[in-house]
């Protein structure tokens, strides 16, 4: 493990967001908050600084002998890891700075949140509604960023050193890109994520959002993060239209960039002919659709408000249980955690079935949290394999993927992610119970972070926050965030002994 090299390139990592700083900093600007603006000025300044030292530090340590670079996997791997660490630390100045969220802590947790497109918060309604334009930018911008943003420009910039972090970080497109230039991969990925905000900044800005909140708003789609202007979420809105829209970008963000990258390299017809033989994009809209027609159905006939005095829409009309049926699925299971209602007063059946979804994600190689449907289709494939083998033991059992017949690795290291997933989810719980949180609330806190969701039941619902917790409690969900980020294996490879050793 060349350490200088994973030094220089966070160094490299610190001064892309230094950069980026600088953005709410003119936005501070433009809407006359000048105090605010300087405090991301600051905040840059102190970014570029750790960035200089670290990369002053290490210079001359990049390269072999021979003149190339000595960084690979390995550097790739550890630089994915800590980058995030870094970057929520750096990013976490601006609340301080401002006041916003003068706990270091809190800060942190919000900064994390954003990066790792997570949704969680630490403010009130109170606090979410008096932002600064500035503020409430960078809390939607470090999501957007977090989604696929960073990592593009990084590999853009440092080819080289990218090439780890981009296959380390966007797993779902590595055999794709495994046949061209990762760089020229990455940029088509990149003017595709570009447009695809584009799109929808305008589609939103058409529907009467202002253009301060339709950016904010397409940040937190894009990138499946869910952080919004206003407490009350997509309900102050209160249009159809706008929910429709954002509902087609959540779905479209939870399908597997892969295909996104073989729409720019090889046209639509090759993509959508790839698209449709997809098992994970078939079973994935039959969840959506599924799911949401019996959730919608379960609300008609409970009726909502029209039955009881809940303060919940009249669900006695199917169209209106259709409509919050619709966002709250998507919005769930791509865990980009967006409400147009409160889901936590539905019938138990719903609620469950919705952490359900948040348990199964959308698909593998997107920018939402979960298990992802893949995985847990190969699990389920694997274990009527060993059924099947129980019964004839001498017959030769294949578990088969779009035609293909998955290797035994594979099948092993899908397991694993399964049972590394359910072992840091049960220690999770248990750690919360020991803070003396109540189950509900433990379990769904874990749930939504560690999937990167954002809202769970009870005290931690779509219409409260994270606040009340310890700064013991946050400090862990917060690195939950990042695990379930990165997919476990880059982080915990970090923890593995010989991972360090050259």
């Amino acid at each position: 493990m060349n350490q200088r090299a994973v030094g220089w390139l966070l160094g490299c990592v610190s001064l892309l967001l230094a950069g980026f700083l600088l953005v709410p900093a003119g936005i501070g600007y433009l809407f006359e908050e000048s105090l605010h603006a300087l405090a991301f000025l600051y905040a840059s300044g102190v970014s570029a600084l750790v960035g200089a030292v670290m990369i002053f530090g290490n210079r001359g340590h990049t390269l072999t002998r021979e003149g190339k670079p000595d960084y690979f996997r390995r550097e790739g791997l550890a630089v994915v890891a800590l980058s995030w660490l870094v970057a929520s630390s750096l990013g976490a100045l601006p609340y301080i700075f401002t006041e916003t969220l003068p706990s270091f802590v809190d800060a942190f947790f919000e900064t994390a949140s954003g990066f790792t497109t997570t949704g969680s918060t630490v403010l009130t309604g109170e606090g979410i509604e008096g932002m600064s334009h500035a503020i409430g930018f960078w809390r939607s911008f470090t999501q957007w960023l977090g989604g696929f943003g960073i990592v593009m420009v990084f590999v853009v910039l440092f080819p080289t050193g990218g090439r780890s972090l981009f296959r380390s970080e966007i797993p779902g497109i590595t055999r794709e890109a495994g046949h061209q230039r990762v760089r020229d991969s990455a940029l088509g990925l990149m003017r595709l994520y570009v447009g695809m905000s584009l799109i929808e900044f305008l589609l939103l800005w058409y529907l009467d959002m202002t253009p301060f909140d339709a950016v904010v708003h397409t940040f937190a789609t894009v990138a499946t993060g869910g952080f919004s202007t206003h407490a009350e979420s997509v309900a102050y809105f209160m249009s159809w239209k706008i929910e429709l829209v954002i509902g087609f970008f959540m779905f479209a963000a939870g399908v597997n960039f892969a295909f996104y990258d073989l729409f720019v390299r090889a046209g639509w017809r090759r993509a959508w002919a790839a698209l449709s033989k997809s098992m994970e994009f078939r079973v994935y809209v039959g969840i959506v659709v599924g799911s949401i027609l019996l959730i919608a159905t379960v609300l008609w006939i409970w009726g909502g408000g029209g039955a009881s005095d809940l303060g919940l829409p009249d669900y006695r009309q199917y169209p209106q249980a259709l409509r919050d049926s619709f966002f709250q699925v998507i919005a769930l299971l791509t865990s980009t955690g967006y409400a147009t209602a409160d889901f936590d007063q539905w019938p138990q059946f719903c609620r469950i079935l919705l952490m359900g979804l948040c348990v199964i994600g959308a698909c593998a190689g997107s920018t939402c949290g979960g298990l992802k449907v893949v995985r847990l289709v190969i699990v389920a494939r694997a274990a009527i394999r060993g059924v099947q083998a129980f019964v004839r033991p001498r017959a030769i059992h294949e578990v088969k993927v779009d035609g293909t017949v998955l290797e035994e690795g594979v099948l092993g290291a899908v397991t694993g992610y399964f049972i590394l997933w359910i072992l840091v989810f049960s220690g999770g719980v248990l750690a919360l119970s020991g803070y003396g949180i109540q189950l509900e609330e433990s379990a769904t806190a874990v749930l939504a972070t560690l999937n990167n969701i954002g809202p769970g039941l009870g005290k931690v619902g779509p219409t409260v926050n994270y606040s009340h917790f310890p700064d013991g409690v946050k400090v862990l969900l917060s690195l939950f965030m990042i695990l379930g980020r990165l997919e476990f294996y880059a982080v915990v490879a970090l923890f593995v002994p010989g991972f360090w050793r050259r």
